[in-house]
């Protein structure tokens, strides 16, 4: 019993300290630690998965208390209410079996909803939560700006950018809850699909991989639809809501084609080097991030994965 334990309580005390140096990751490295940063809710939700709600929670409270001294109280409650909520909600849709898509909509709403508390609180002092954004933003371009000129750029190179990045600025501000939503899609469906892969992979009787059953409703087409037309109506608004709309549906048909990519490798036993090439070749070539989406999209018509093949085992 004692061994049994003291097992439990280093599994739990090594899951702790991945989330930490995730969080730690994400606030020092710069660019690459954006990725570790967005996965720092993975620990904490196998944490709960495999030792239960009491030990996650003490977990979770344990890697902000380790966080408060090293970044700052504000960072510890943007952690608690963006990861640790998050967490929570995922761990909970895995233990009860939940299908693939409310549980990432579930965990959406979760980070959603602590973002927006999170921006809150960071913005006191500021006249509000967007124009403590937009100031971050403008120094975000300026810091830009900045590096460019160190560059030794042209003059008039320099003002090319300065005014493409005013583009890029009003591009942001534009489709910011849009992109807002759909990053909380795309962090929340990897911690997931992540977290039940690794529960699958570690049980005894061998659980299957859910990517496969990711599956958007035939209805969302009109949905994707109807911000299309928005977007080329060419007014003001309209077309930022339906900028906003294309966005989050072109995202959750990502996620869709992705399953599709993901049912084939398995289908056709491809080894897992594979997978990994292809995830690569996304993160370099953005036109096949294009190519998922519409594979998602034209799913609803096409049917990829079609049941009439030979299955593999747990598809």
């Amino acid at each position: 019993m004692k061994e049994g334990t003291a097992k439990r309580l280093l599994q739990g005390a090594a899951l702790c300290l991945a989330s930490l140096t995730l969080a730690l990751a994400g606030a020092a490295i710069p660019i690459a630690g954006v990725l570790f940063g967005l996965l720092t809710p993975l620990p904490l939700i196998l944490l709960s998965a495999r030792h239960g709600r009491v030990i996650a929670l003490l977990g979770v409270l344990a890697v902000g208390a380790s966080l408060a001294p090293l970044l700052g109280l504000r960072y510890t409650w943007v952690f608690f209410l963006e990861f640790g909520v998050s967490a929570v909600v995922l761990a909970e849709a895995i233990r009860r079996e939940w299908a693939p898509e409310p549980s990432v909509g579930a965990g959406v709403l979760a980070v959603l909803g602590g973002s927006v508390l999170g921006l809150l609180m960071v913005s006191r002092g500021a006249a509000g939560p967007m124009e403590y954004l937009l100031e971050h933003l403008d120094l975000a371009l300026q810091e830009a700006m900045g590096f460019y000129n160190k560059l030794g750029l042209s003059p008039d190179e320099v003002g090319h950018l300065s005014t493409s990045a005013e583009q890029v600025r009003a591009f942001l501000l534009a489709a910011s809850p849009g992109l807002f939503i759909a990053a909380a899609l795309l962090t929340t469906s990897m911690n997931y699909f992540l977290a039940r892969g690794g529960l699958a992979r570690a049980s005894t009787s061998g659980g299957s991989d859910p990517g496969f059953a990711w599956n958007m409703p035939d209805w969302l087409v009109w949905v994707f639809i109807g911000a299309a037309a928005l977007f080329l109506s060419g007014l003001p608004v309209v077309k930022e809501i339906g900028l906003n709309g294309l966005l989050v549906v072109m995202t959750l048909y990502l996620l869709q084609g992705l399953a599709i990519a993901a049912f084939w490798i398995r289908r056709l036993n491809l080894p897992p080097l594979v997978g990994i090439l292809g995830l690569v070749l996304l993160l370099l070539q953005p036109l096949l991030l294009l190519l998922l989406t519409g594979v998602g999209l034209f799913d609803i018509w096409f049917v990829f994965r079609r049941p009439s093949l030979p299955s593999p085992p747990g598809a």
